[in-house]
């Protein structure tokens, strides 16, 4: 079986649009980790194949007209199916971050109440809101209730 040299180009060039499809995540952009990744392709490899070759050689067998039937190995060009490993640079978010919209976005264990994940396990809170996860009010209820106290920054009120 003979495969032609555009048979390998389209299976050449369908490789490499799969391997850059393949992965949505560029290296170049932030929280963006990377590993080597193994993976088996199915190739046509040639070997040197024997087989028995017979030849005539003059000898002195009369009842043979004086050839004598010789044989011998000799090889030829065979083609087999065999697994080549191969290797590729695996994009993936970074740990403490995960993939949205080809965006590694960072992961907060604690859903952040009242703002927002910033960092790993890092809220950005709202004005008013504090603590690990923004879920605890910076004011105590009651002077915010009777607007005695505004928020000036995080954790600090002050008078209107």
């Amino acid at each position: 079986m003979v495969i032609s040299l555009n048979t390998y180009l389209g299976f050449f060039c369908l490789l490499c649009h799969w391997i850059k499809t393949g992965s949505s995540l560029n290296l170049e952009d932030p929280n963006v980790c990377s590993h080597w990744e193994s993976y088996s392709v199915t190739v046509q490899e040639s070997y040197p194949h024997p087989f028995d070759q017979i030849y005539y050689t003059s000898c002195t067998d009369i009842l043979n007209w004086f050839k004598c039937t010789r044989h011998r190995i000799s090889y030829r060009t065979a083609y087999r199916h065999g697994e080549k490993t191969m290797y590729r640079r695996k994009s993936q978010c970074c740990p403490g971050f995960y993939e949205s919209r080809e965006m590694c976005v960072p992961h907060c264990a604690d859903k952040c109440v009242h703002g927002r994940c910033i960092a790993p396990n890092t809220c950005q809170c709202e004005p008013g809101w504090g603590g690990t996860n923004c879920s605890s009010g910076e004011c105590p209820p009651a002077v915010v209730c009777l607007g005695m106290f505004v928020l000036e920054e995080p954790l600090v009120c002050r008078f209107p």
